[in-house]
């Protein structure tokens, strides 16, 4: 907590604070006989730490105040933040004397009102709001900030020298580290021109190029400068180098749009000595004629080395000047680095015994490495530090700064392979012999599985197909052993009994009528059996195709049946192999079998399905019957076989049987067989 009894020397930021801000609401200063401090009420307000603004507001420039508060950090000097203020009336402000340049350009004077000297080299608008000049005392400068009039413009402050009184603040990097000092000025009167700006700026001092920055007894002027030259390079914004005599300047200036390289112009403007090489700032230009040739000198770090060494020696006059100057040199390009935005693009060159960078804007087609090249630009050197040599720095780096693509001419193209390109191809041949070898040993596995399949796949259809052989040979052995011996003993007997029905044609009707009723029985015995040798011995394609038994089977199950049984297939039907032709023939049979037996169908609908190039046949047996429960239809344990067996034979064959039915929806059996190239050798 602090007390601290001072008077306002400045409120907000002076005469150019925003109307949000105005008044002492946002910040003031306070200053006495012994120094000054911010005091920041804005955090203060925010904080809660002080709340009547409206008091704020009343304060104005050179009132007495009685504040007490808290002491803060602040951004560069420590600032206080109020918890109570009195009004004590008008107060008294110390003089503001000129100060020590040192400690004010040092940011020692920080919050002191000061009055210094100087000349306006440079004016920007910075915002919508005010002007930044950069006002020069000769031992360096300071920034002061001023509303955006017309009073205060370019036109009428670059170039003028003014005294301004105000209070010393500071411009703060990011880290809060002092830069160099600004004035922050409270009243219009506070800013007197002593020396008016030139009605026209080329009316100054006229120097040559070489004579730029020379020794003066006076020491380097302020004021501004005239100098001629030819254009050697031009960004359209802000950046122009002139060369004149062998004596190349760079030049900062403003409304570069409507000069061109090789343009002879007038450039005036204050001496910029920030680089190792003088040049000029806050220029303007105009034209003076028509364009002229500029001859470029050949350079290299070795050859700025031995004129370097020939200045020493004494030799001024035949040494040649490269900084800023337009050189050719030529190289070998080591990289091409595109421009991004508004970078441009970036060339690292080898000259032989140094290594140079080359700065193109534009867009460009990029150059590859060992492209051997002639590049023409503006020679940017960098020196070793000033303060490792008393006299006349190494230089370290020659860069050049291109105007266009046209300053690029080729010498020598790489050859096409090029390590880079060896690598990529390179690593292409890998990858692809990797990819070969993935993709073998892949297909060899696929090869072996395909193949493991199909041998499998036959095997099973081939033992289909022996034991579909097996089967038929031993129903047509029972066949004929049926036929041989039970239908024969049949026949003996129904024989036997015509024999007895003759001989007793005279005895009672009763025995007749007996003869008569064994007569019948045996028939049907006989027919019963005849079917089941027929069942037995039949081959499914002896007659003629799959179709034809199929049809044949229909008519041979129907006899002595009211049901109607009717064949549908599709043209051309495939010739299929025994094995797979006599065990659908079977599947078929038993359906319409059960069909007759169990269901009590009128009709019976047989489908064959097949596309031509289909790998399936299709075979669907539906009737108009009873239906059952297929969830609960007699299977085995009931002695029931006729499902089981037809769903071996599919499974036999590789396929699927499906079965549907409803109590009182007749029933529909679905066969779906894979149909095999190597059946018909299996076969």
């Amino acid at each position: 907590m602090v007390r601290v009894q001072a008077t306002i020397s400045s409120v907000g930021d002076g005469i150019i604070t925003w109307p949000s801000h105005a008044g002492a609401a946002k910040s003031f200063c306070l200053e006495d006989d012994t120094g000054g401090i911010w005091v920041r009420s804005s955090l203060a307000l925010d904080e809660q730490l002080f709340q009547d603004a409206d008091f704020l507001s009343s304060l104005t420039y050179g009132t007495k105040i009685d504040l007490v508060g808290l002491l803060d950090a602040g951004g560069y000097s420590p600032v206080l933040l109020p918890m109570q203020i009195t009004n004590s009336g008008e107060g008294h402000l110390p003089n503001a004397n000129q100060p020590d340049m040192k400690r004010f350009l040092n940011g020692a004077e920080n919050i002191r009102r000061v009055r210094v000297r100087g000349v306006v080299q440079n004016v920007t608008k910075e915002t919508k709001n005010y002007w930044l000049l950069r006002v020069e005392t000769g031992v360096g400068h300071f920034l002061v900030r001023l509303p955006l009039e017309d009073q205060y413009g370019p036109d009428r402050m670059l170039d003028a020298e003014l005294e301004i009184t105000g209070l010393a603040g500071a411009s703060r990097n990011w880290r809060s580290e002092f830069v160099c000092p600004r004035m922050i000025i409270d009243r219009r009167e506070h800013v007197q021109v002593l020396k008016p700006a030139p009605k026209d700026p080329f009316s100054v001092d006229r120097v040559s190029l070489a004579d730029l920055d020379g020794f003066k007894p006076e020491g380097r002027p302020l004021h501004r400068l005239c100098a001629q030259g030819t254009v050697t390079y031009c960004d359209g914004d802000s950046l122009l180098y002139i060369q004149d005599e062998g004596i190349g300047v760079r030049v900062i200036a403003s409304d570069l749009a409507s000069i061109e390289i090789g343009q002879r112009v007038e450039v005036s403007g204050f001496i910029d000595n920030s680089r190792y090489f003088a040049g000029l700032r806050g220029g303007l230009v105009r034209t003076l004629g028509d364009r002229e040739a500029t001859v470029s000198v050949l350079a290299d770090l070795p050859e700025i080395f031995a004129e370097r060494t020939r200045f020493v020696a004494g030799d001024t006059k035949e040494v040649v000047n490269y900084e800023g100057r337009l050189v050719h040199l030529e190289g070998e390009v080591l990289s091409f680095q595109p421009g991004i935005g508004n970078w441009q693009n970036r060339l690292v060159i080898d000259c032989g015994q140094s290594t140079t960078t080359a700065f193109l804007p534009g867009k460009v087609k990029p150059l590859l490495p060992g492209t051997k090249v002639m590049m023409t630009g503006i020679a940017n050197m960098t020196f070793a530090p000033p303060d490792t040599s008393a006299n006349l720095a190494m230089p370290t780096a020659l860069d050049l700064l291109l105007r266009d693509a046209r300053d690029i001419s080729i010498l020598e193209r790489p050859s096409w392979w090029t390590p880079q390109r060896t690598f990529i191809a390179l690593t292409i041949i890998t990858i692809a012999a990797l990819a070969a070898f993935l993709w073998a040993f892949t297909l060899r596995r696929s090869l072996e599985h395909q193949t493991s399949r199909l041998a499998r796949e036959m095997r099973i259809r081939h033992d289909a197909s022996l034991e579909f052989q097996a089967a038929i040979r031993e129903r047509t052995r029972l066949a004929a052993n049926l036929h041989d011996t039970v239908l024969q003993t049949l026949a003996g007997i129904a024989y036997q009994i015509d024999a007895c029905g003759q001989v007793a044609n005279n005895d009672s009707p009763d025995d007749h009528d007996h003869l008569q009723t064994a007569k019948r029985m045996i028939q049907r015995g006989q027919n019963d059996l005849r079917n089941v040798v027929w069942a037995l011995h039949c081959m499914p394609l002896e007659d003629g195709t799959f179709v034809d038994a199929v049809n044949h089977l229909a008519r041979k199950q129907t006899v002595e049946h009211d049901t109607e049984v009717y064949v549908q297939y599709d043209e051309p039907f495939p010739v299929l192999a025994d094995f797979i032709a006599g065990n659908l023939l079977l599947i078929i049979q038993e359906a319409i079998h059960n069909t007759i037996k169990h269901a009590r169908a009128t009709r019976v609908d047989v489908k064959l399905s097949w596309a031509p190039g289909a790998d399936h046949i299709a075979v669907c047996v539906s009737d108009d019957g009873v239906g059952f429960d297929t969830a609960n239809h007699l299977g085995r344990c009931e002695g029931h076989f006729g499902f089981v067996s037809m769903e071996q034979r599919v499974q036999r064959l590789g396929g699927e049987l499906t079965i549907e039915s409803q109590p009182g929806a007749g029933t529909t059996l679905r066969v779906s067989i894979p149909l095999k190239e190597f059946d018909p050798a299996i076969a």
